[in-house]
């Protein structure tokens, strides 16, 4: 997996705490030191991302930040050489999404991608609500969000996933309905659906509240109902597809699949060690013209990487298979888990069905507090 962190945006939104900029004038300089990074890093990179003991989709996401800022021929140099590298190999992208805004999409930009071999689509919507969207600081209303799908689905995508906000301040329950009732309506094949978190440096993490518990259980309960109701299959906490329309990049995190992230700001993860870039498109440049990246490295301990394979899994409407663990840790350290978990099955918390141990769904709202309590301390 291939993930590029493109850093700009033309103003902060009022909840985000990624790492962006909006000193646009760095923009070719970011894209050259990203091209150097994947030519610095492919050698060692390729027989990991393409390895022939395990198959896997090799995909490309292009995050941010705003992509859809970018001249689709300014980002060309980066994408034809990660292509032509990969297509040496033998193999070819599974996938290829980029992440866009609502304002930045027209008609022309999208058959721009397509040509590219962009083949999905991530729409940030958050909203259809237009008081809402102004309060985030976003730069589209509602009317442009829809406008936007209905564009890209005219363009020729044929996966087009969008994201949605609920859990904040000023959301009724009447207007989360408005806003599932939109995007349905609309019919993306992939819909994600995030409960806001606030985060301290940002603008509503220190001048807003969250609601309730109770209130955001009720918000959730309703986005699960209503897109069962049309068609999406829940296949994480946080993610719905129709049937087939999986994000193939996101799940390949969720199974801990190597993957390297090129840009400011972006993470890597060969399996054992994971790393990432300074957050700073200036140093970034700097250490990239000198041949020597600033990073930061954290190498994973036992327990560790024990408690990722949990945490990722059990997010999954799959999750965590109990031979996986066997074969990676051995009968002792399978025989701790089911003890672990023990107290959780009996209060029904998990569910033991075919060698796996899921969270039921009714109860992805609380998975956070099921899954630490299933961790290693």
């Amino acid at each position: 997996m291939i993930y590029i962190h493109f850093p700009f945006c033309r103003s902060f939104c009022s909840y985000c705490d990624f790492y962006s900029t909006t000193m646009l004038v760095n923009m070719s300089e970011v894209l050259d030191a990203i091209l150097k990074e994947w030519l610095r890093e492919r050698d060692h990179w390729l027989p990991i991302l393409i390895d022939s003991n395990t198959p896997r989709p090799v995909t490309l996401y292009i995050g941010g930040g705003t992509p859809s800022l970018c001249p689709v021929e300014k980002l060309q140099p980066v994408v034809e050489q990660l292509q032509q590298d990969i297509h040496a190999t033998g193999t070819s992208l599974a996938e290829f999404t980029v992440e866009a805004n609502p304002d930045d999409i027209s008609l022309q930009y999208c058959r721009e991608l397509l040509e590219m071999g962009v083949d999905r689509l991530s729409i940030g919507i958050q909203s259809f609500v237009d008081k809402h969207l102004k309060s985030m600081k976003r730069r589209h209303t509602g009317d442009q969000a829809a406008k936007a799908v209905l564009m890209a689905k005219q363009a020729g995508f044929k996966n087009i996933s969008i994201d949605l906000m609920f859990g904040f301040h000023n959301l009724t329950v009447k207007q989360w309905k408005e806003n599932l009732s939109r995007a349905t309506d609309l019919g993306p094949e992939h819909i994600s659906a995030y409960q806001l978190s606030l985060e301290p440096a940002t603008p509503w993490g220190e001048h807003n509240t969250l609601p309730t518990q109770e209130a955001c259980l009720a918000q959730y309960s309703i986005l699960q109902d209503v897109l069962e109701q049309h068609g999406y299959q829940q296949y994480e906490i946080s993610n719905f597809c129709l049937p087939g329309k999986e994000s193939l990049h996101n799940s390949g995190y969720w199974q801990r699949i190597p993957y390297i992230g090129l840009g400011p700001s972006a993470h890597s993860f060969n399996g054992h060690l994971r790393y990432w870039n300074v957050y700073s498109t200036d140093q970034y440049i700097n250490g990239l013209r000198k041949n020597k990246p600033y990073r930061r490295f954290d190498r994973l301990k036992p327990d560790d990487v024990h408690n990722e394979w949990i945490l990722l899994q059990l997010r999954t409407k799959d999750g965590f298979s109990l031979e996986g663990l066997r074969e990676r840790e051995g009968d002792p350290a399978l025989a701790a888990f089911l003890r672990k978990i023990k107290p959780l099955k009996k209060r029904d918390l998990l569910v033991e069905e075919n060698g796996r141990v899921l969270i039921p769904p009714s109860l992805y709202f609380v998975s956070d507090q099921i899954i630490r309590e299933s961790l290693l301390p």
